[in-house]
C-alpha cells in the first residue's frame, strides 16, 4: 500500500499529553489539552476490548496514512500504560491510519519485570558489572513511573483478585487454551482479614500478623521499632521470604540486594498496596500482578516489532548498530565473517524478507515468554536485548549493541574513531540497498533551535546513507523548560517535511 503520509514518532516515555498533542498537530486526532478528561476515558474502558469513547477523538483520513511509533512508551513519566491503553484500544485502520509499534529498551525492561521480577537484573548477566550495579542501573531507568501508571489503572482488579486468593487459598487463571490453578500450602487468610493498622503503630501490626499466621514467636519484633508503612512492608517482605524460600517460588518479592548501595530501591515497594488514608496495607502475590499484566498488555507486546521497512527506508528503535549487521536476529545472515563483507540481497530474498525474518524471530521469543507461567527463571526475552556484554565492556553502560537500540551520539563517536566502522556501513548499504535509517532512543537539545526535529549523521550521509535520529527530548521526562512536540512527517515521495540538523563530528 502506498501511503500519502508517513508519520514517525520517537520516545514519549509516559508523557501522554505530549503524545496526544503531537498526534493532534499531525492531524490524526482531536485533542484540546484536557488531559484529565482523556485519563478518565482510558480508565473507564480499561476492561473493554475496544474504546468507542476514545475513537471519537480520531480524525478519518482522506488518504491512507502510516503511523509509526519507534518505542519507549514507558518509564521516566507516570502515564506510560495509559498511553498503551489509548493506542491499543482504537481501531486505527477504520480511520485510514495504519499503525506500527516498536518495542524499545524501556518497554523490554517492563516486559521482563512483569513476567518475572526476581530475574530482572539477569537481563545483563555476564556484562562485566556486578549484580548490584546492574540493578542500580535498572532502578534508575524510571520503571517506577510505569508502575504508578499500571497501578492506577489496575489496582482495583488486583486487590479484588488478591483478597479472593488469600481467603480461599486458590486462584484460577483462564487462558485461551488452558486453565492455570494456583494454591497456597498454608492458610494466609489473615493477610486479607487483618489489613488495617492503627495510627503509627506499625510494629504492633507486624507482631499481630505473625501471631495471626501462627508463626513462631522468634519472628516477633521486640526491640526494633518500625517507623513507617514502608519499613513495615520491608519487614513483611523478609517475613514472607522466610516462609516461601524453602517451599517453592517466592510469591512476594524483596528485590533489594543487601550489599547494594540502594537501601530500598524504588520498585521494591510496588507489591504492597498501601492506602494511607484508610491505614490499610495489602501484600500482593506478584503472580497476580503478572497475570493481570499479561491479560491487559500481552496483546500489545505481541504487536510490537523489531525492525520495519518501507521500501529502502528502515525503521528501528535505536538504529542499526555494527552488531546488528552481524547478528543473526537482524541482518547477520547477510554477513560473511571470512571476508568481512556482506552477501548482496538477490532474487527471492529481498530487504523485506530479511526484515520479516527478524520480526518472526522476535514474535516467537515474545510469545514463548508470555506463555511461560513457571515464574522460576528468565523467560528467554533477554535474547532481544543483545547488549548485555556490550553495555558492560564500556564504562557506564553505553547504549551501543543490539538492533533495538544503538545510541546515536555513541555511534557518531565510533564513526569518528574507527575507519573500519565507516567502511562496514558502506559495504552494508551497498549489499542491502538501504538508503535511509530512522531511529529514536537518543535525547538531544538545541536550546536556540527548538524547531529541530531530527539529527542526521554527516559521516554516514557522506557514503550515501541517510541515518537520522528523531528527537525524544520533548517528553516532560527530559525537558528542562517547555515541552515540545514529537515526530516527523514524510510525504508520498519520501521527502521529510520537518526541519533537521546535520550532525558531523569531523571533516
Amino acid at each position: 500500500m502506498k501511503f500519502d503520509r508517513t508519520l514517525v514518532f520517537g520516545d514519549f516515555h509516559g508523557d501522554l499529553d505530549i503524545m496526544l498533542s503531537s498526534m493532534a498537530k499531525k492531524g490524526l486526532i482531536r485533542y484540546d489539552g484536557k488531559i484529565d478528561a482523556v485519563i478518565k476515558l482510558i480508565s473507564e474502558c480499561v476492561n473493554n476490548e475496544l474504546a468507542p469513547s476514545l475513537e471519537t477523538m480520531v480524525i478519518r483520513q482522506a488518504e491512507p496514512v502510516r503511523m509509526i511509533f519507534l518505542g519507549d512508551f514507558l518509564d521516566r513519566y507516570h502515564l506510560g500504560y495509559h498511553m498503551i491503553q489509548f493506542l491499543d484500544k482504537i481501531r486505527w485502520e477504520e480511520f485510514g491510519i495504519y499503525p506500527i509499534f516498536f518495542m524499545g529498551n524501556h518497554d523490554l525492561i517492563n516486559f521482563h519485570f512483569f513476567l518475572n521480577p526476581f530475574e530482572i537484573s539477569e537481563i545483563y548477566q555476564g556484562c562485566g558489572h556486578s549484580k548490584c550495579d546492574t540493578f542500580s542501573y535498572i532502578d534508575n531507568m524510571g520503571i517506577d513511573k510505569s508502575l504508578e501508571s499500571f497501578k492506577a489503572l489496575h489496582s482495583d482488579e488486583i486487590v479484588k483478585k488478591q483478597i479472593e486468593f488469600y481467603e480461599t487459598g486458590r486462584f484460577e487463571y483462564q487462558d485461551d487454551f488452558y486453565t492455570l490453578r494456583y494454591e497456597y500450602p498454608y492458610d494466609l487468610s489473615p493477610l486479607a482479614e487483618y489489613r488495617h493498622y492503627t495510627g503509627d503503630d506499625y510494629t504492633n501490626y507486624y507482631n499481630q500478623m505473625v501471631s495471626k499466621l501462627g508463626l513462631d514467636s522468634s519472628l516477633l519484633l521486640e526491640n526494633e521499632i518500625l517507623d513507617s508503612h514502608h519499613s513495615l512492608s520491608f519487614c513483611l517482605s523478609n517475613l514472607f521470604g522466610k516462609l516461601t524460600s524453602d517451599k517453592g517460588p517466592k510469591n512476594w518479592w524483596d528485590i533489594s540486594i543487601k550489599e547494594c548501595r540502594l537501601t530500598q530501591p524504588k520498585i521494591v515497594k510496588f507489591n504492597f498496596f498501601i492506602n494511607e488514608d484508610k491505614q490499610e496495607i495489602l501484600p500482593i502475590d506478584w503472580r497476580i500482578i503478572s497475570l493481570v499484566w499479561r491479560h491487559h498488555y500481552g496483546h500489545f507486546f505481541r504487536r510490537t516489532r523489531f525492525i520495519h521497512n518501507e521500501g529502502n527506508t528502515v525503521f528501528v528503535h535505536g538504529g542499526i548498530s555494527p552488531l546488528a549487521m552481524m547478528d543473526p536476529l537482524a541482518f547477520g545472515n547477510r554477513y560473511d565473517p571470512r571476508n568481512d563483507t556482506f552477501r548482496p540481497l538477490h532474487g527471492d530474498l529481498g530487504l523485506k524478507d530479511v526484515v520479516e525474518r527478524s520480526n518472526r524471530l522476535m514474535a516467537q521469543i515474545v510469545e514463548n515468554a508470555l506463555n511461560d507461567y513457571s515464574f522460576r527463571r528468565m523467560n528467554g526475552a533477554e535474547v532481544l536485548d543483545q547488549i548485555g556484554f556490550w553495555r558492560g565492556v564500556a564504562r557506564g553502560f553505553p547504549t551501543f549493541g543490539g538492533p533495538i537500540w544503538s545510541d546515536f551520539n555513541y555511534l557518531q563517536q565510533c564513526l569518528e574513531k574507527d575507519e573500519r566502522i565507516r567502511l562496514l556501513y558502506k559495504r552494508f548499504k551497498e549489499a542491502t540497498g538501504i538508503e535511509r535509517v530512522i531511529c529514536a532512543h537518543t535525547p538531544f537539545k538545541f536550546p536556540n533551535q527548538p524547531e529541530i526535529r531530527f539529527m542526521m549523521s554527516g559521516e554516514l550521509q557522506a557514503i550515501g546513507l541517510e541515518y537520522l535520529c528523531i528527537d525524544n527530548a520533548c517528553s516532560i521526562a527530559y525537558c528542562d523548560d517547555e515541552c515540545r512536540l514529537n515526530g516527523i512527517e514524510i510525504d508520498r515521495d519520501g521527502k521529510i517535511l520537518d526541519l533537521g540538523e546535520i550532525f558531523t563530528l569531523f571533516d
